[in-house]
This record gives structure tokens, sequence and C-alpha cells, in this order.
């Protein structure tokens, strides 16, 4: 029977194991590979820091309106104490006009302490800064969203270039496979008389260029896949495994009547939420510039204590200090300003037209993109058609060609052609397949949908 220590330990080691699992995952669905990206991207890290320092800027700005309380101190001591002069008449009328007595006031140590309260009772351009760093708090998490969009579409696009160089690789070693085949049945044959020489060469130069191909397809998967890595934020040496294959992540990208009938919702896009967000920041910018013409108030405490002596003995028991308590208001009325004030309004109020030019202008461009967006979808779907109707045609005449080839009624000339019109038919309908799915995901964005 387990004592409580050992369960304990058994328990907090089996969380420490499974939460390594969870840091450690290397495989992903589409969806889990941008979710994984929404938290891990560089970009999505930079973004989320972006609003970690605005919320910190509301913060700073709110703290501008409460009490502002400062301690000082402060020690002085004169080698020399300051002489005053005052006319001798003040003491002696029979004194000349022109006589001056000299006197020492103060001691030559001297310490001061206190504190100091200020806060602001009105400031229109406070009260307006407040909501501006609201504003600017929503405008950074508005490009947050539309940096989460943009990683969301990244990713979809990576995750089907990986798929797709995969699937070409898996193609190419295929047919690598049974070109090798044949080149051994076209040399056993030549061997035995039955096969001319230039025939069996021109299956080994087939089979040479696929396995040339072969490796430049490896390659490129490889890339494809680093770069999957970098979009996601995941480190590129780490070794990662895609969950789907390109066949399970067609359908719902070609889906073409559910994705052209597809409606914009304007104001739930990313970008136009920044339009909108920056006008409303445009108009906190006219309206502080006009609260500088209005009056600032403010109310302030000051409370200090002053000790004086001929030596350092200000906190000895024969030190005295004498203390001073002021409480006042201070009202600052602008009056003129060489019209620096009215220029910074008329500048605000063009700042604001400017806004507004351009949330039409993102309007008008989101609608603009969408179509094109729609078009360029429209047209994937149809080359992903004839890709398709391609490939049946070019596997048909393979067949037919290896058929009569085998009974000795085609060259290999003709092999060879039907071989690599078969190989490039597949690479062209992978390709489409992908044209398809990238088209998706810039039509996902110009839709504002993830």
């Amino acid at each position: 029977m387990k004592t409580p220590t050992t369960l304990f330990i058994t328990l907090f080691l089996n969380t420490l194991l499974f939460g390594q699992a969870d840091d450690k995952k290397t495989s992903f669905s589409l969806k889990e590979a941008k979710e994984y990206a929404a938290e891990n991207s560089y970009f999505s890290k930079s973004a989320m820091m972006d609003v970690q320092k605005a919320e910190q800027r509301v913060k700073e700005v709110t703290g501008m309106g409460l009490p502002q309380i400062n301690a000082s101190a402060s020690y002085n001591y004169f080698l020399e104490i300051p002489v005053q002069l005052a006319p001798a008449s003040s003491f002696n009328p029979a004194a000349p006009d022109d006589e001056f007595l000299e006197f020492q006031f103060g001691l030559p140590s001297n310490m001061k302490a206190g504190i100091t309260a200020t806060q602001l009772l009105f400031d229109g351009s406070y009260l307006v800064g407040l909501k501006a760093s609201k504003t600017y708090k929503e405008l950074v998490q508005a490009q947050q969203a539309k940096t989460q969009a943009e990683i969301s579409r990244d990713v979809t696009k990576a995750y089907g270039m990986v798929l797709a160089s995969e699937e070409n690789a898996k193609l190419i070693g295929t047919n690598e496979t049974q070109l090798q085949k044949m080149v051994d049945e076209a040399d056993a044959m030549f061997k035995a008389g039955f096969m001319e020489e230039k025939d069996v060469d021109q299956l080994r130069l087939l089979l040479l260029n696929t396995q040339n191909l072969k490796m430049q397809t490896e390659n490129q998967q490889k890339v494809a896949t680093d770069m999957l890595k970098f979009t996601m934020g995941m480190p590129i040496k780490t070794d990662i495994t895609l969950t789907e294959k390109l066949d399970d992540i067609k359908n719902p990208f070609s889906d073409k009547e559910a994705n052209l009938n597809a409606k914009l919702n304007i104001e739930n896009h990313v970008d136009y939420r920044a339009a909108t967000v920056n006008l409303r920041a445009q108009e906190l910018t006219l309206s502080n510039e006009k609260m500088g013409n209005y009056p600032k108030l403010y109310g302030n405490f000051v409370y200090e204590g002053n000790s004086f002596g001929n030596d350092f003995n200000h906190f000895s028991s024969d030190g005295k200090w004498f203390p001073t308590a002021i409480l006042g208001v201070q009202l600052n009325v602008p009056i003129f300003a060489g019209g620096a004030r009215h220029n910074k309004i008329q500048q605000a109020k063009v700042g604001l037209e400017q806004a507004n030019l351009r949330m039409t202008q993102t309007e008008e461009g989101l609608f603009l993109d969408m179509a094109n967006k729609k078009s360029a979808y429209e047209t994937a779907i149809y080359k992903l058609d004839n890709s398709t109707k391609n490939l049946e045609l070019a596997k048909k005449i393979k067949d037919q060609t290896q058929i009569k080839y085998s009974e000795g009624m085609s060259s290999s000339v003709e092999l060879t052609q039907t071989e690599n019109q078969y190989l490039q038919s597949q690479m062209n309908y992978i390709m489409t397949v992908i044209e398809v799915i990238q088209a998706k995901a810039d039509l996902d964005y110009a839709l504002g949908t993830k």
C-alpha cells in the first residue's frame, strides 16, 4: 500500500511528465497548428506584448489624475554666511544717507525636509487623454486581431505546402520504384536479345531524371516544413509530424458554392475595426486640442520643517525643527499663445477629415479585395477541375501504353513520354490543390473569417 507521501510523489511526477509531453507536442492537425501559432508565433507574441504595453499606458494616464506625493530633503552648510546691508539711518537718524550697516543673518548649518502633495482638480485634457488611452488600447487589440488573422492564413498556406511536397515526394518515389522495375526487366530482355540497347538507355535516362526530381522534391519538402515551423513559432530543429493529408483538407477548401456565396461582414473585419478605432482616436485628438483653451485647476499641500544650527545637530536633543504647512490651489487660465492653439486645432480637424477618408477607402478596398479573392478562388477551382480530368486521362493513356509496350506494340520513347506526362499531371494536380487551399485562405482573410 502506498503511503500518502509516495502517492503525492507519484502524482507529482505524472503531472510533470504529462506537462512536458504537452509542451513538446510535435504532431499537428491544421487546426492544432493554427492554435499553436496563435500562442507561440513570434508575431503573435509581439502583438500580445503590445497589448500589455497599452494596458500599462491606460494605468499610467489614470495615475496622472491621482494625488502626486513627493518627499524631499536638503542640507546646506554656509562656509560664509551671506551679508545683508541696511541703511544706517534706519537705526540712527543722524547717520548719512550713504552709510550702511552690515548684518549676517542665519546660522551656518541648515537642513530642510518636507512632503508635497498635488491633486489635479480639473483639466479637460486629462479627461480626454484618459479616453484616448483606452482607445489606443482598442487600436492595439484590433492590430493584434489582424496579426492573428494573418498568422492563421499563413499557417494554412504553409501547412498545405508541406502536404503538397510530401505528396509529390511520395508520387515520385512510387514512380521511381516502377521505373526501376521496368529498367531491370528491359535490361534482362536486352541481354536475352529481345530489346535494343537504345530502348533500355531511354528508360535509364527517365529513371535518372526521376531520381533527380525526387531529390529536388525532398529538399523542397524540408524547406516547406521549416517555413511552417517558423510561421508557427516552433524551433526549426524540432521534428514535427502533420496528422492530415492533402485529401483530408481538400474538401472544405474546394466547396465552391459555399465559398463563393460567403458575404463580407465589414463591421467584423479586422481592418475596418482598426480604421474605426483610428477615427475615434482622431476625434479625441481634436477634443484634446480644444481643451487646451480651458482653465486647469490644481490643489496642493506642503508640509516641511526647517532646522538651523552652528553644527550638524539637527537630529540631536538640542536640535529644533520649525514646521511650515501650506494648503493652496493653482488656477492656470490660457489667454493668448500666439495662435499656436488655433493652428493645432486646425491640424487636428484636417487629421479627422483624413481619418474619415481612410474609413471610406478601407470600406471600398475591403469589398474590392473580397471580389478579387473570390475571382482568384474561382479560377483555382476551375484549374483543379481541369487538372483532375487531365490526371485521369494521363493515367488512362499511361496504362494503355504500358500494356502495348509489354506486348511489343509500343516503343520505349512513347512509354517514356506517357510516363513523363502522367508524372507531370500528378504534380500539376497537387499544385492546383495547393492553389485552391491558398486562394481559400486569402478569401477567408478578405471575408474577415479565420
